[in-house]
């Protein structure tokens, strides 16, 4: 039926006569089967109004800043052969819009303007829809079109990739007529090495305060067509990547998300690792270039810092515990670090080793034993390096003895981060007696965010230092918003914190409120007036009791009060669910 279609369209030439390319025949068996669009369909494309065409530019602005560069200089080299460069956004709608004044009759009969939609189920086969689908570079040409309107124009496009691998836009070069086979092979490459580029600067804007990670087949950073791209956190945990890195980096995708680099990257996969200033401050540019069989060691490095020159940190309480460790720390005594998650042990422990040393190491004990002793290598051969230690309890028994031996009359700082559970006791770490004694210093305990007595310093602080990563001024936040976060229990402490406020920023214009908050917030807080502040505290306590289930001793615990305080708090209210489970 399909090649009976495309015959009555009186395709003349000898390729069209062969039938359509496979990837085409499949987008016309959707229109047809799928999309129930009919064999003579000819329409033109839906055009978004103003006020529509607005709040979607408004939505898409980060993908439009990054793309606006690299679509301007496309479409100067080709102006003289492509009558117009544009770019779409994931659902199909033209955000970006460069045309040859001389064609814009033609392109206006076929619906080709800024705000039109070219959705497949809309406007059937075509370059912007079809590569939706497909995630892939295309040709859709003359006559390969569904929609007849469309059968004098040549489309050529790339998509361009976001975050967790999801399709931002696709950037589209289409042309008045049918070119050669040939010309479209190379118009197709020049297209996808320009929306390579566009992603990159996509995922730096979206990245802006972390320490971004490139990758090159071929060792040559020159050109950002050809890298993928990795972005860490603080602790040195992927919190984002290029739809490509997975591949470059030989792992299936799920398992780069918050894995540390030096767990994910072979030391003898890379031949090139050196770092580079990048703004804002007090980020840094990795860069790596596969394969190899040179081996490396892959040391975390920070210019040394000073007391005014980091960031405030979120928790005031931990302005003191900073003050209080650096001077124990710079007279070399080993430092432990002990809190639930999300309490900032990672990132206190690598402010503290930047002020004392600048130069430091991290050291994952779950980390594979060959990563470790490359690590421990350099770190003998860098006696100025401070060592900052995670996850200690899970390191076999053989690096257990390096790591003694590398500590053995070595003076440095050393910084071990834990949880209240693993304190480091032999007996319930499965540490080496002699290896808990060089680590045992001074121990600080870092206190959960739902024990601040200064909630709303925490959340306006926090508020800031999101804003400033993102490279924007603080927002104001509406009192509404503010009271839910008040009456929240923080589980996830300052960790689960940062990323609501992150979201809600990305949100947010000039103030937060409470419709950029995460939905589980809100929803946590429905049955609580929020308005009314006397009311946070039993709300807290609401919250954390259905968090565990209405278990009271286990809520007076987690609460740091005793059960009869808790009852005490709780006298005169019905709390649904409330037990006294043992």
């Amino acid at each position: 039926m399909l090649s009976h279609i495309h015959r009555l369209r009186a395709l003349s030439t000898v390729e069209g006569a062969r039938g359509l390319p496979t990837l085409v025949e499949g987008s016309w068996r959707r229109c047809l089967e799928t999309h129930r669009l009919l064999p003579d369909f000819a329409r033109r494309a839906d055009v978004l109004s103003y006020g529509e065409l607005r709040e979607t530019l408004d939505q898409e602005e980060l993908l439009i800043r990054s793309a606006t560069a690299e679509i301007d200089r496309l479409f100067r080299r080709l102006a003289a052969d492509a009558c117009t460069v544009s770019l779409a956004s994931a659902q199909g709608v033209k955000l970006l819009f460069r045309c040859d004044p001389y064609h814009m009759d033609d392109l206006n009969r076929a619906g080709v303007l800024p705000g039109s939609v070219w959705a497949e189920d809309m406007q059937g086969t075509n370059g912007i829809g079809t590569c939706l689908l497909e995630r892939r570079p295309l040709s859709i040409v003359g006559d390969e079109h569904f929609n007849r309107v469309l059968s004098d124009i040549t489309c050529t496009v790339a998509p361009i990739f976001g975050s967790n691998g999801q399709l931002a836009g696709v950037l589209n070069i289409s042309s008045l007529g049918r070119i050669g086979a040939q010309a479209v092979r190379l118009l197709s490459d020049v297209v996808n090495r320009s929306a390579r580029r566009i992603e990159t600067q996509l995922f730096q804007r979206r990245n802006s305060g972390h320490r971004l990670v490139s990758l090159s087949a071929d060792g040559d950073f020159a050109d950002a067509a050809a890298l993928s791209m990795l972005a860490l956190d603080d602790s040195g945990q992927i919190v984002d990547f290029t739809h490509d890195a997975p591949v470059m980096l030989r792992r299936a995708a799920d398992q780069l998300p918050m894995a540390r680099l030096d767990q994910i990257v072979e030391p003898d996969a890379v031949h090139g690792v050196w770092s580079e200033p990048m703004t804002p401050a007090e980020t840094g540019h990795l860069r790596m270039a596969a394969p190899s069989q040179t081996t490396v060691a892959i040391s975390d490095h920070q210019p040394a810092a000073t007391p005014g020159s980091e960031a405030t940190l979120s928790d005031p309480r931990l302005d003191e515990i900073l003050h209080q460790a650096l001077d124990l720390a710079r007279r070399q005594l080993p430092l432990m670090l002990i809190g639930e998650t999300g309490t900032g042990k990672t990132t206190l422990a690598l402010r503290l080793a930047r002020l004392v040393s600048g130069d430091f190491l991290m050291l994952e004990g779950g980390a594979a034993d060959d990563v470790t002793r490359l690590k421990l290598d350099t770190l003998r051969a860098r006696p100025g390096f401070a060592l900052v230690l995670d996850q200690i309890d899970e390191m076999s028994v053989p690096m257990q003895r390096s790591l003694v031996q590398a500590l053995e009359g070595a003076q440095r700082p050393l910084i071990t981060v834990t949880s209240p559970a693993k304190d480091l006791q032999p007996e319930l770490a499965g540490l080496r007696p002699d290896l808990v004694h060089r680590l045992n210093g001074a121990a600080f305990i870092l206190p959960p965010l739902r024990s601040t007595p200064e909630p709303e310093k925490v959340f306006l602080r926090a508020l800031a230092e999101e804003a400033r990563l993102a490279g924007r001024a603080a927002p104001h936040i509406s009192s509404e918003a503010l009271a839910i976060l008040c009456c929240h229990h923080w589980p996830g402490n300052l960790r689960e914190l940062h990323f609501a406020l992150r979201r809600a920023i990305a949100l947010a214009g000039d103030t937060v409120t409470v419709a950029h908050l995460p939905t589980r917030l809100i929803e946590l807080s429905e049955t609580h007036d929020v308005l009314a502040r006397s009311k946070a505290e039993t709300a807290r306590i609401e919250t954390a009791l259905r968090y565990h289930k209405g278990n009271v001793m286990e809520t007076a615990r987690y609460l740091g009060v005793s059960r009869a305080t808790l009852y005490r708090k709780m006298q005169g209210k019905r709390s649904k669910g409330l037990t006294d489970k043992p």
